[in-house]
């Protein structure tokens, strides 16, 4: 009787060894994930607050009677260099894809040119332009076809 007491006393605390040492595999798995996370995170949050743009200009031209086009100047404040292709342009709500811009990527302290074409309005039309970055600062306006 002494020695299987023994023997399934000993299986017993290796399967519980093996089982904690598992157990604290994956919870170091997933601290690191979200160590990792949280360091995501806080760089995405500085970025955010370092990135800063404001419209310049606003430009649009009647090209038929019921459409325009449209050219925006924007200037970066912030200290973040941003591209253009990740800029997101919404035209009275409306997501619009089919836009170009004059440099792949917008420094700090430079210029921007968007331009978009075959807008719907007429000349006299107001519309708001929302212009989005890719880190998620945004900028409004109004502007009036002419």
């Amino acid at each position: 009787m002494g020695f299987s007491v023994t023997a399934a006393f000993a299986l017993m605390m290796i399967a519980c060894l093996i089982a904690f040492g598992v157990v604290v595999n994956v919870m170091n798995n997933n601290f690191k994930m979200i160590n990792s996370a949280e360091k995501e995170k806080l760089k995405l949050k500085i970025q955010k607050e370092n990135t800063d743009f404001k419209i310049v200009s606003i430009n649009a031209t009647n090209t038929t009677i019921s459409t325009y086009s449209l050219d925006v100047v924007i200037y970066n404040d912030g200290s973040t260099t941003l591209k253009a292709n990740k800029f997101s342009i919404l035209i009275d709500g409306v997501l619009q894809q089919n836009f170009t811009y004059n440099s792949t990527y917008f420094f700090p302290l430079s210029y921007l040119k968007i331009s978009l074409s075959g807008l719907q309005g007429t000349v006299g039309s107001t519309h708001r332009i929302e212009i989005v970055s890719g880190n998620g600062v945004a900028k409004f306006a109004e502007y009036t076809v002419s």
